[in-house]
């Protein structure tokens, strides 16, 4: 046993110093290189044990999320200074707590100018917008507000809980999956979890957590709490509405009525019709206006440019929203759920295309499709959650500036690596069970008829 346990000591302590000497930097954004030099290493010793150590044992895998929440509470004391979300989090609790609906006063409003203030405020980004986050995160910022006020620490901890509460759902699931639990290394020690929701404390979470609290209901049988949990994820991050159509195909009708049902109980104390339109109207701002760290939108708007001449920037969002609706129709319609585990993998995929169709892909973004990596250990997925590390390097700028080499070494092999593992049919990194092999089998024909239509609407 202690042969099996000295190597994951030994790789966790030196993953432990990374993080105090992440956390000894300062800001971040001054010393970018020594940044992702450490970011690097991380990645590096994640990878390295995911493949060398064999977790064969409860207490084998106890140790590698002991670690992993040794790693999340080293980092919750430091300063977010690769993000400035956590800040939007506590000004809308501020505003929701003075008695003022947050969706409908951006913060430069003039009616806010009472609840400006010379330290909070200055910190805020898109102080011309409305607020983003939809009802239930509402609820949880201003929870933690009226307990702690603006305490930076306290807020990221609440979005660090959620995201450790995903990683033991996910430990329970690769049980019920029957699948190695060596996959605990990809989100435990993986420093793209750890740094985005410890250090920086995003909200996204929350919906990591409620996706995959609702496939282990689904695992149960508890189609109903299944459903609640799903609305509650929508309700925290809109994109999981996309997974609808894969719940309509597995649920009884009493089921999607108790998802609908919590949604509306959760929408309620913050949306009313006006406020509801200006969410609306920020919304399609997001598709129009914000672009950062793009594939396909920013070689769109190259070739708008270059080849037609033309400004592309603002109107390539609402084509590729379009084309998303119809990634996640055909995913919908073509794949197939034989079981709940297909459910989640299909679900992986519609995000996966609405990552590569964003025009907007902070890193924190990639979560939406890599909490299914622990299951589906796709080697392009892997291999985003350490490149999207590169983008910050924009920050080291100023003005923000994203230089082509990042783009290019971030997404030539990720694309690579998808098209290599949608030809073998199966993910690179796992090592498949019988069962699993048989899954693959039968899903061998769907992902690439689907990818290959959505290939064929986009030259079209």
């Amino acid at each position: 046993m202690l042969k099996q346990l000295a190597p994951i000591c030994l790789l966790g302590l030196a993953q432990e110093l990374i993080w105090i000497a992440t956390c000894a930097l300062g800001p971040l954004r001054e010393h970018t290189e020594a940044f992702l030099g450490l970011m690097a290493a991380a990645f590096a010793l994640c990878i390295w044990s995911f493949f060398r150590l064999a977790v064969i044992s409860r207490r084998t895998a106890i140790l590698i999320v002991g670690f992993g929440l040794l790693f999340r509470l080293t980092l919750l004391p430091a300063q977010p200074y690769q993000s400035e979300d956590v800040y939007r989090y506590l000004w809308d609790a501020r505003v929701a707590s003075a008695g003022i609906d947050p969706f409908r006063y951006a913060p430069d409003a003039p009616e806010l100018e009472g609840i400006r203030d010379a330290k909070l405020y200055p910190m805020l980004n898109s102080k011309s917008h409305v607020t983003s986050y939809p009802p239930l995160s509402q609820i949880l910022f201003r929870a933690c507000y009226t307990i702690f006020k603006d305490n930076v620490t306290a807020m990221k901890a609440v979005f660090s809980f959620f995201e450790f509460a995903a990683l033991l759902v996910s430990w329970r699931l690769l049980t019920l999956f029957g699948q190695n639990l060596r996959s605990l290394f990809l989100i435990a020690w993986n420093p793209f979890f750890v740094f985005e929701f410890s250090h920086s404390g995003h909200s996204d979470s929350v919906m990591m957590f409620l996706i995959l609290l609702s496939i282990y209901f689904l695992c149960r049988s508890k189609n109903a709490w299944a459903m609640v949990s799903y609305a509650g994820a929508v309700l925290s991050k809109l994109h999981p509405a996309l997974w609808l159509p894969l719940y309509l195909r597995r649920m009884h009708w009493k089921a999607v009525v108790a998802g609908f049902a919590a949604g509306a109980v959760l929408t309620y104390p913050y949306f009313n019709l006006p406020s509801g339109f200006k969410y609306l109207i920020s919304l399609g701002s997001y598709f129009r206006l914000f672009e950062f760290n793009a594939s396909i939108h920013y070689l769109l708007r190259y070739l708008g440019r270059v080849v037609f001449h033309e400004q592309w920037d603002q109107t390539t969002g609402p084509h590729l929203a379009a084309l998303l609706l119809i990634a996640t129709i055909l995913v919908a319609w073509k794949f197939p759920l034989r079981n709940v585990r297909d459910l989640l993998h299909a679900g992986f995929w519609i995000m996966t295309a609405d990552l590569l169709l964003a025009t907007t892909v902070h890193p924190w973004y990639i979560c939406w499709a890599a909490l299914a990596l622990p299951f589906f250990p796709y080697a392009f997925m892997t291999y985003w959650t350490g490149a999207c590390f590169l983008s910050y390097l924009a920050y080291a700028y100023r003005p923000v500036y994203e230089p082509a080499w990042v783009l290019l070494v971030e997404y030539l092999p990720l694309y690579g690596l998808m098209a290599w593992e949608i030809s073998r049919r199966a993910p690179l990194l796992d090592s498949p069970t019988k069962r699993h092999h048989q899954d693959t089998k039968n899903t061998k024909k769907s992902i690439p008829g689907v990818l290959g239509i959505l290939v064929l609407s986009f030259i079209l």
